[in-house]
């Protein structure tokens, strides 16, 4: 194996051979693609450990990563990549940070209106 394509692959089946669960098996990939509630399907898991899929995203790499226990720069090669994911991770968590403090400041209605929004958005996207 060579390249950014196959060490994607080759990290990916790793986490599978070697992360099991609690009596001793190994995680199937349909118990992996449910854990992740949409984000990834078993088509697109399945190209991720084959090497046909070589650009996963920001939500795909976190999925993988929270699911097996591990960090997800665990993906990465080089320092770039490590550094641009980073990034995007604390983007991401500013943002929240953001909506914490936006949504501190209204009413009882208020929160609950946020509230409403944020779970009809997260319901539209399964």
């Amino acid at each position: 194996m060579k390249g950014k394509k196959e060490s994607f692959a080759a990290k990916l089946n790793h986490l599978f051979e070697e992360k099991k669960k609690p009596d001793g098996s190994q995680y199937t990939q349909t118990e992996v693609v449910e854990s992740t509630k949409g984000i990834l399907t078993r088509v697109y898991l399945w190209k991720l450990r084959t090497g046909r899929a070589t650009n996963p995203g920001f939500h795909v790499i976190s999925a993988l990563a929270a699911f097996f226990g591990v960090d997800p720069s665990y993906f990465f090669t080089d320092e770039k990549m490590k550094l641009e994911f980073a990034r995007e991770s604390q983007k991401r968590d500013i943002l929240i940070d953001q909506i914490a403090l936006r949504s501190s400041e209204l009413d009882e209605k208020g929160k609950q209106a946020v509230l409403y929004m944020i779970e009809s958005i997260v319901k539209s996207k399964k």
